[in-house]
């Protein structure tokens, strides 16, 4: 009895949902809507967009840097001022003393020719960055795949499970009529039917139980997958139990090494790392650029002036500048930078570690499964074997309602087990896909 009821309350607390809708739900329908409506994932891609956005940041960066400018002054002269002198002996342009105005303008265009490679180096960062973010979102996907499965198969194993129940508290029903004709004809004691109400009624609060767990789970459940009105969802409780031949363990290995996406990421952000400390370098080299410019002056309050009564000149440079603290402030930086690829490199050590265990532990696990399995199919049928067996002893009054309450409680355990196992070795080979990184 005790051990029964230890095993349905353990069923309670593998929260799962029970749905009424007459039409089941498919599995990949619930992950499609996991998809689409997860805030995890909104989350996701919206750091996603961010790196994309970074990336251009660095590509603007790289553009020609142009500025404009006009601006109004006046300027209040000691002395006059002349400019050249022409053909009657005037002078070409010219200030007198005292107060004027003046309107100046100028136009520039500036490029970096060379920069130390900065700019190559950062636009890799910055690309490398958006691949590993976007490998994030793919992992995040993955593991929501993982989770709606976990939930939709655990429904599936609470489901079942209370059809199991409702079966046994029938099957009391009848067993409580039959006790009662047993007490008639002088066959069986009271209190013998008393054990058989009593079993019957914890089966009832075995059932009450699991139906407000599959209330609460249905809400959460609803939750995950984004589901409006979660009460009218049915999941398909059918449940296959096609044992799925497995290759090698060291094949699993070698893919999940392969196309892990967090793997794959780290080793984007060690190159990005590398980049960064590219950049860094870049500072000890010579900086060359070009630039370009016009500049207007006009002594005047008008912005366009009469002809000859202004300045107007344009230039082109070429520059070379060289930060000579480079030679001795950058230790600091350039330390940064290693550290940031060392830790990279000793994250993906310890991520390939994780992934290897974690193959090696979901493989083995799958195979326990199916082999479980085997031995709980075996021990059903021996339940089923003694039950029939008890019960037909129990109608001719050769063994009392103990004996056939332990044979029933053994059937419903080997029940129970069996759905369970069917369930677990579904989910252990997802397990083992997620661990792959192939569901």
């Amino acid at each position: 009895m005790k051990k029964y009821i230890t095993a349905i309350g353990l069923i309670g607390l593998s929260i799962g949902n029970s749905f009424a809708q007459s039409t089941p739900m498919p599995l990949s329908k619930a992950i499609d809507m996991a998809i689409q409506n997860n805030k995890g994932l909104k989350a996701a891609d919206l750091r996603t967009k961010g790196a994309e956005a970074r990336v251009q940041e660095v590509k603007d960066r790289n553009l020609p840097q142009a500025s404009a400018s006009l601006s109004y002054s006046r300027f209040s002269l000691i002395t006059p001022f002349a400019f050249g002198e022409g053909e009657d002996g005037k002078p070409l342009f010219g200030l007198p003393a005292g107060g004027f105005s003046a309107t100046m303008g100028a136009v520039s265009v500036k490029k970096e020719l060379f920069g130390g490679f900065a700019e190559k180096a950062a636009q890799q960062s910055a690309d490398l960055l958006l691949r590993a973010s976007k490998l994030d979102a793919q992992r995040n996907r993955q593991e929501l795949v993982y989770t709606v499965t976990d939930a939709y198969y655990t429904i599936v194993k609470l489901m079942r499970s209370t059809d199991v129940l409702n079966q046994n508290i029938q099957q009391f029903d009848e067993r409580e009529k039959d006790a009662r004709n047993l007490e008639k004809e002088g066959v069986i004691l009271s209190n013998e039917v008393l054990k058989l109400q009593l079993q019957k009624h914890n089966l009832e609060l075995s059932r009450l139980q699991v139906e407000k767990a599959k209330e609460t789970a249905l809400f959460n459940f609803g939750l995950l997958i984004g589901a409006e009105n979660a009460m009218s969802i049915a999941v398909d409780t059918t449940l296959s139990n096609n044992a799925i031949a497995l290759e090698t363990l060291n094949s699993f290995v070698d893919q999940a090494i392969q196309v892990r996406p967090e793997l794959q990421a780290n080793v984007l952000r060690q190159q990005s790392a590398d980049a960064q400390l590219r950049l860094v370098k870049s500072n000890k080299y010579p900086h060359i650029g070009l630039s370009a410019g016009y500049n207007y002056v006009n002594p005047n309050a008008s912005l366009i002036p009469e002809a000859k009564t202004f300045i107007n000149a344009w230039n082109i440079g070429l520059g070379i500048s060289y930060n000579i603290g480079s030679l001795y402030n950058l230790k600091g930086r350039l330390n940064t930078a290693q550290n940031a690829i060392n830790e990279s490199i000793l994250q993906g050590q310890q991520q390939s570690d994780q992934i290897r265990s974690e193959v090696v532990t979901a493989y083995h696990n799958y195979e326990l499964a199916i082999e479980q399995q085997k031995v709980i199919r075996t021990a059903l049928e021996q339940a089923q074997e003694n039950y029939r067996l008890t019960e037909s002893r129990f109608r001719n009054g050769l063994v009392g309602s103990t004996e056939l309450l332990d044979a029933n409680t053994f059937l419903l355990q080997a029940q129970l087990n069996l759905i369970n196992s069917k369930v677990d070795g579904q989910l252990a080979y997802q397990r083992l896909l997620k661990a792959t990184g192939g569901n």
